[in-house]
C-alpha cells in the first residue's frame, strides 16, 4: 500500500477549516462577523457611539442589558406607523414647558396611588376629552391650567360651566378636583 502524505495533511485541513473560519468571524471587531450577524451578544455596535454611553452600557448588569434589548427588539416589530406616533408623542413632550411636563408627571403619580373607584373617575373624564374636538379640547386643557391658580370656591364655580362637571355625583367631582389639582403627594379624598 502507497502512502500519501500530502493526501492525510489535506483531509485534516478540509475538517479544521471549517472551525478555524468560525473562529475568526466571532471575534470581537471584526466587520464580516457583524455582518453575519454573528456578534457576541454582549458587545454593542461602536461605529458612532459617545464614549459614556459605551461605559455606561459596560457597567450594566446583564439583567438590564437584556432589558435594553428586549425593549429594542419589540421597538423594531412595532409597525412604522405606530413607531411613528411613539415618536411624534416623544417630540410633543420634550417640547412641553417643564412646569407642564411636572404637573403632569405628578399627575401620572397621583394616579398611580389611586384606589380602583378614583381611577375609574380619571378614565371616565379623560375618555370625555378624548371624544371632543381637538380645539375644545386644548381649551378645555387651557381653562384647568388657569384655574390651577384660583382659590378652590373660584375654582368650583369655574368647573361648574362645563356640562360634563354637571353630570358627575358629589363624589367623583371631590376625586376629580383632587385629581387636576392636588399637591404632589397629597393622598386620595378617600385615601
Amino acid at each position: 500500500m502507497i502512502r500519501r502524505p500530502r493526501l492525510g495533511a489535506g483531509m485534516i485541513a478540509l475538517a479544521v477549516l471549517p472551525a478555524v473560519l468560525w473562529l475568526l468571524l466571532c471575534l470581537p471587531g471584526n466587520a464580516l462577523a457583524r455582518g453575519a450577524g454573528m456578534e457576541p451578544p454582549d458587545s454593542p455596535r461602536v461605529d458612532n457611539v459617545p464614549q459614556e454611553r459605551l461605559e455606561r452600557w459596560r457597567a450594566m448588569p446583564p439583567e438590564e442589558r437584556e432589558r435594553i434589548r428586549e425593549r429594542y427588539r419589540r421597538w423594531k416589530e412595532l409597525p412604522p406607523e405606530k413607531r411613528e406616533r411613539i415618536m411624534e408623542r416623544h417630540r410633543r413632550w420634550r417640547e412641553l414647558p417643564e412646569e407642564q411636563r411636572r404637573y403632569l408627571k405628578d399627575r401620572r403619580e397621583l394616579f398611580s396611588d389611586a384606589g380602583p373607584e378614583d381611577r375609574g373617575v380619571v378614565r371616565k373624564f379623560f375618555a370625555l376629552m378624548r371624544s371632543l374636538p381637538p380645539e375644545a379640547r386644548s381649551a378645555a386643557r387651557q381653562k384647568i391650567w388657569e384655574w390651577r391658580s384660583l382659590p378652590p370656591g373660584e375654582r368650583e364655580e369655574e368647573m361648574n360651566s362645563w356640562p360634563f362637571y354637571h353630570g358627575l355625583s358629589d363624589r367623583e367631582r371631590v376625586t376629580l378636583r383632587w385629581f387636576l389639582f392636588a399637591r404632589p403627594g397629597e393622598r386620595p379624598p378617600r385615601g
